[in-house]
């Protein structure tokens, strides 16, 4: 549990290090708070507001992957499960707590949840490959990114990443088929067998539903990024297609801090950078994003993280599953507990 602790406050003290490099390197350039002077707040008010399609848009993709299996999973749990995700996912790199939302659930299979939450997790990755694949490619072809010598490596080894994703996204019955072939070669109570259980009713019509659904919330969350920069300085909305798909691309292989804090800020000054926009004008809106998109959500989601410590207290499990240890609110809960189920 200490060394969870201390990992979880090395995190946060190494994106609390980087924020205040990134603040020194251009507020000698450009005074940081001054830009602050002539922040259209009508747009800060705009982008907020966007929080709800962004959450919306999340929860109707997840209800859809959870009801696809469970058909008697209510609303109030798919939200709840949702907001306990992100609030698991603020502490822990890469998000990667959110794959705890199966802690959610006591009366079902924490391991289907946990594959079904992958699923949810690969439809936003193939997304983000994709529109960050070809804007890295078009920054290529413009020579923006000319600098930098691995950027042709990085291009390449993203694609085959991504051909590998979208065939597996869109071979649900294949995928799941060759994974039980393998699955054979364990116990029938390996807890495989459960994860495996994920795809049981998913199709290329599913599929393709998450991935529209995948596509919105992303598209607008890149609107979010476009209107928060647009607060500070004059970009037009391509510039920010190309940029933010490229933030987000990279940001995904560098989840080395606390809500990725100064790694989502230090991408998005260099790629913004790309076509003149201001860094200190792209630095406060990503410390924007970073207050509207991920510490809001996390914040509410707290409400139900107490929840879950009442229904483990309660002990009330689904009948195939042993009794679990109530969930502690710290990343150890996130980092310890996936491990188990």
């Amino acid at each position: 549990m200490k060394n969870h602790r201390w990992i979880y406050w090395l995190k946060l003290l190494a994106g609390m290090i980087l924020i205040f490099i990134l603040y020194q390197k251009i507020n000698r350039r450009e005074p940081i708070l001054e830009a602050f002077r002539v922040t259209d707040w009508s747009n800060i008010l705009i982008c907020i507001g966007l929080l709800i399609p962004n959450i919306g848009l999340a929860f109707l993709k997840w209800r859809y992957l959870l009801k696809n299996r469970f058909a008697n999973v209510s609303n109030r749990e798919a939200f709840g499960s949702l907001m306990f995700g992100y609030t698991l996912g603020l502490i822990t790199p890469g998000r990667i707590g959110e794959l705890g939302r199966g802690l959610f659930f006591t009366d079902k299979n924490k391991l289907t949840v946990t594959g079904l939450n992958l699923l949810d997790k690969a439809a936003n990755q193939i997304i983000v490959f994709t529109l960050g694949g070809a804007a890295l490619g078009l920054m290529l072809i413009q020579r923006k990114l000319g600098e930098i010598s691995h950027a042709r490596l990085l291009f390449a080894g993203s694609l085959a990443v991504l051909l590998v994703l979208w065939v597996v996204m869109l071979n649900p019955r294949r995928i799941r088929a060759l994974l039980q072939r393998f699955s054979r070669r364990f116990s029938p109570r390996s807890k495989i067998h459960a994860f495996i259980a994920a795809l049981d009713h998913v199709t290329l019509k599913d599929s393709l539903a998450v991935l529209a659904l995948s596509f919105t919330w992303i598209l607008v969350i890149t609107v979010q990024y476009h209107i928060l920069v647009l607060a500070f300085t004059p970009v037009s909305l391509w510039d920010s297609l190309e940029a933010v798909s490229a933030v987000l691309f990279v940001k995904t292989f560098l989840p080395f801090t606390f809500g990725d804090l100064g790694v989502r800020e230090g991408v998005a000054v260099y790629f913004y950078s790309r076509f003149g926009i201001s860094s200190a004008a792209v630095f406060n809106a990503s410390l924007l994003v970073f207050l509207i998109n991920f510490l809001v959500p996390a914040l509410c989601g707290v409400y139900y993280l107490f929840q879950v410590r009442e229904k483990y207290n309660g002990k009330v499990f689904a009948p195939s599953e042993p009794p679990a240890q109530a969930p502690a609110p710290y990343p150890a809960l996130a980092e310890s507990r996936l491990s188990d189920d």
